[in-house]
């Protein structure tokens, strides 16, 4: 009896320790093998070389969100600490063959005078002014890059994890606004 549960179990033993087609090829600390690993698959200028900056401006982001009728306009959003994000995973899967490569980005910090459009039916749309500033403590941003050998960073789709909820401020520009 011990001797077929001994065969029982290294028969499951074996069957289950077929290669995972999860390749990690560098540690997540290590940024020269990442980026040389991004470069050969991407078919990326290696030579430019570049950072992060701790601040940038967009002059004018616009985005709809249909589901709550209303139109938002940044204008000078500034956007800091992009510089603190950190590589939380990076792999190949070679049997799907595509890779993940996602960035964890601690306290990102927005700021920027903002346009809220409402829209209603059978009204006018209204308009509200306002300063807003915001901190979120953690966005997580993945990236699927199908054609792992081919990788296209500039299409691919990055989606974005917001894991905790940010903290805003909002103050409005003008006697006029009024926020209901």
């Amino acid at each position: 009896m011990l001797t077929k549960t001994l065969i029982a179990v290294l028969t499951v033993t074996a069957c289950l320790a077929v290669p995972s087609n999860i390749i990690r090829p560098c540690k997540l600390h290590n940024k020269e093998c990442i980026r040389e690993n991004l470069a050969i698959n991407s078919q990326c200028n290696p030579n430019v070389r570049g950072f992060v900056p701790s601040e940038y401006t967009i002059p004018s982001f616009r985005y709809d969100t249909p589901y709550f009728n209303a139109t938002y306009i940044d204008q000078d959003l500034i956007i800091k600490n992009h510089n603190n994000c950190r590589v939380s995973e990076f792999f190949f899967n070679m049997a799907s063959d595509a890779a993940v490569l996602a960035l964890d980005c601690p306290a990102l910090d927005f700021s920027s005078t903002r346009m809220l459009i409402q829209h209603y039916s059978l009204r006018e749309d209204t308009q509200f002014s306002f300063s807003f500033s915001g901190n979120y403590p953690l966005v997580r941003l993945t990236m699927h890059l199908p054609h792992a050998n081919a990788m296209d960073l500039c299409t691919s789709f990055t989606f974005a994890d917001v894991t905790e909820l940010p903290i805003f401020n909002i103050n409005p520009n003008g006697k006029t606004s009024k926020f209901t």
